[in-house]
């Protein structure tokens, strides 16, 4: 046995693969990008100290390009004898609580936004807006049994669900999407008796861990009851103290409010958002208006027009709101239509420039939507809270690099980047157990004509020609580590 299984299990990783296909080839040398050997990913390596931390992470990154969805069917499949690493080593590294998963998609991201730059022109995005994107999603699970699950009403489906809402921070650059930071929420309820959805039965039978105070684990437990303004405000913070620079920061009408607004605005940048037609008051020329009164007193003084760029009827006014100066566009399709209102604290905007910004917002969706169904954004089923943490980020790691990767070789959506991939991966299944089933084949060859395999091996490539099939096949499967 090796002392060390990562120099044969993930080193070299594009050594895998011997096809010529741009899109694979750029997956993995944006994975060896990462470096993910150099990362700081917890206090210690695990007890076992036969696999790097950072391949296992590696080799759980390569699970979407064979089609795996989860270690269960890693076991079954035939990349855990090319591996050769058993499923409970994955178990053990996802339920780490240890692991700084925050700090980990943090430094894959600057990894990748270091390439953008190295790749870049010197004019590419100069003229598009950057902008910070904060929304939610719902995550239903199965059982409540999931450590920390509660019931959540989810706005989707218009019912109580046993799961998370996740909370999540994403950049646009002007090209692409990439997610920055997530934080999983839990609701209390309104019912004493049941607090976040659940009978002290199923509470007793819910799946419990004990996690160290300073452990990156424990820290992800007190999010959970953090309101999300809070969390996405912190976020933002963070965002910005890291270095990301943006324009705007877009929101849809659950998350706009004061401190939002104010938390954007001290920070040098401006807000995009959707608000609601509410009582909430709005000063206008030292009157205080609800937004119902502000949309009749503008169609009274004919201030409704027809945007044709934009097929609405538009009516905009600049205002306070709480103090800050801020633009609300009032927006509908027809004249009998509800109005819609948009919000901005750059009071220069044009309705056409405003509609235009707030549309960056929809990138948001569409992680949504391609992460959970390429990636398993969410759809983890682990008891464990820090294996949910974990499988989120290592989704949000997936997504990013594929999001560049489809960048760097244009293709025309994740999802073509990601079909591609995924069959050069099952490709390379099918070549692998077409290998094995040769070897076999030889074995039993030996055992026939009664000689030694290896012998039979070396008889077959000793004196071989350039144009030897056998041997091509041969060198380009079989890797020796260095």
């Amino acid at each position: 046995m090796l002392q060390n299984k990562s120099t044969k299990v993930f080193s070299e990783t594009q050594s895998f693969f011997s096809s010529s296909d741009k899109g694979i080839n750029r997956i993995i040398s944006l994975y060896k990008l990462l470096n993910l050997r150099q990362l700081k990913l917890g206090n210690k390596e695990l007890p076992q100290s036969t696999y790097f931390k950072g391949d296992i992470l590696l080799g759980l990154l390569l699970f979407p390009i064979f089609s795996i969805p989860n270690i269960y069917s890693y076991s079954k499949h035939y990349l855990s004898e090319m591996l050769e690493a058993q499923k409970n080593t994955f178990y053990r590294f996802k339920n780490n609580s240890q692991i700084d998963w925050r700090t980990i998609v943090s430094s894959c991201n600057n990894k990748l936004f270091g390439q953008i730059a190295k790749n870049s022109h010197s004019d590419d995005c100069n003229q598009a807006e950057r902008c910070l994107i904060i929304d939610d999603t719902d995550f239903e699970k199965s059982t409540y049994k999931t450590e920390h699950v509660s019931k959540i009403w989810s706005h989707v489906t218009h019912r109580y669900i046993f799961g998370f809402k996740g909370l999540f921070l994403g950049l646009w650059d002007g090209k692409s999407y990439f997610t920055l930071d997530f934080s999983l929420h839990k609701e209390r309820g309104k019912n004493k008796k049941t607090p976040f959805g659940l009978t002290a039965k199923q509470r007793k039978k819910q799946f419990s861990k004990k996690r160290s105070t300073k452990s990156n684990g424990f820290n992800r437990e007190k999010e959970l009851v953090i309101d999300k303004i809070t969390m996405a405000k912190e976020m933002m913070v963070n965002a910005i103290k890291q270095g990301i620079t943006v324009d705007y920061i877009l929101m849809d009408s659950w998350f706009f409010c004061d401190s939002i607004l104010k938390t954007v605005i001290s920070n040098g940048m401006h807000l995009v958002a959707m608000a609601k037609m509410s009582s909430a008051k709005y000063s206008f020329k030292d009157k205080e208006y609800s937004t119902k009164e502000l949309a009749l007193l503008l169609k009274q003084r004919k201030r409704v027009k027809w945007v044709k760029s934009l097929s609405l009827y538009c009516a905009e006014v600049t205002v306070k709101y709480k103090g800050t100066d801020v633009k609300l566009f009032f927006c509908k399709n027809s004249k009998r239509g509800k109005w819609h209102l948009l919000v901005s604290s750059n009071t220069k905007l044009s309705i056409e420039k405003a509609y235009q910004i707030y549309s960056i917002r929809w990138s948001i969706e569409v992680f949504f939507k391609e992460s959970k169904n390429y990636f398993g954004l969410g759809k983890s089923q682990s008891s464990d809270f820090d294996a949910q943490i974990a499988d989120l980020s290592v989704a949000i790691i997936e997504f990013n690099v594929f999001s560049l990767a489809k960048r760097f070789e244009a293709y025309e959506t994740l999802g073509g980047i990601f079909a591609h991939v995924k069959d050069q991966g099952m490709e390379l299944v099918i070549v692998q157990r077409i290998w094995g089933f040769i070897l076999e084949l030889m074995r039993t060859l030996a055992e026939i004509i009664d000689s030694d395999f290896n012998e039979l091996i070396i008889s077959v490539l000793k004196n071989k020609p350039e144009n030897n099939k056998f041997f091509r096949l041969i060198e380009s499967m079989v890797y020796e580590p260095e």
